[in-house]
């Protein structure tokens, strides 16, 4: 019994590391080949308002800024169109952010869903978020 609940308590951490998040891209740089990036969390949400002509806000609420590790298997997409993705290398998210067009035009504005270890602090998964 004491196994299966140590197993339990175990995995429940285990799992509580992965963080799916929507943040936005401040940094994102290659140090001595490893790529990091800096993230800030962000909320969005859906306006009615008439001050809120997109339909969609972008929240802050707390502006500290994370730092995450990318590994050989991160993946990164991003838009082709309004509801297709391709696989992106680092250097086409670094142009991307600068304003380069791969199909659907994104810039460091952009919040993208992402999937981050806490613990390790490494990038799992970005992926670009559809904005109308």
């Amino acid at each position: 019994m004491r196994i299966l609940m140590v197993l339990v308590v175990f995995l429940g951490f285990g799992l509580a590391q992965v963080q799916n998040r929507m943040a936005l891209i401040t940094d994102f740089r290659q140090v001595q080949g490893i790529w990091t990036v800096k993230l800030d969390y962000v909320e969005v949400k859906e306006c009615n308002r008439d001050d809120c002509p997109s339909g969609i806000e972008i929240s802050n609420q707390n502006p500290l800024i994370r730092t995450f590790r990318f590994t050989p298997q991160t993946k990164i997409f991003l838009l082709k169109n309004a509801g297709a993705y391709f696989q992106a290398t680092p250097q086409q998210l670094i142009q991307g952010l600068g304003g380069r067009d791969f199909g659907w035009s994104f810039d460091k504005y952009t919040p993208f869903y992402i999937k981050v270890n806490e613990a390790k602090r490494e990038i799992l998964e970005l992926k670009q978020m559809y904005l109308p």
